[in-house]
């Protein structure tokens, strides 16, 4: 496995662990006139800012570019569990 591959991952765990104490916390909300990509911009902006997500969102960035971070956290997240809530 490669570095690249590694430090993926290993972001790829922070994301799903802030998408679901997201979830449980109540910070995601869709509705169906929602753009999907103003809303993961949103989500990372409060992953990036709020106390609770800061330090991981922290490790993700030294490890990935903003954009692929985003770009996993669009790959991580369930739509259709956005839309059950």
């Amino acid at each position: 496995m490669t570095s690249v591959d590694k430090n993926m991952n290993a972001s790829r765990v922070i994301i799903q662990s802030h998408i679901d104490k997201a979830f449980s916390e109540k910070f995601i909300q869709w509705n169906d006139g929602l753009n999907y990509t103003e809303f993961i911009r949103a989500l990372w902006r409060l992953f990036r800012n709020h106390d609770n997500f800061k330090d991981g969102t922290q490790h993700i960035l030294s490890k990935l570019s903003e954009e692929d971070a985003m770009q996993l956290l669009s790959d991580e997240i369930d739509i259709t569990k956005l839309k059950s809530y």
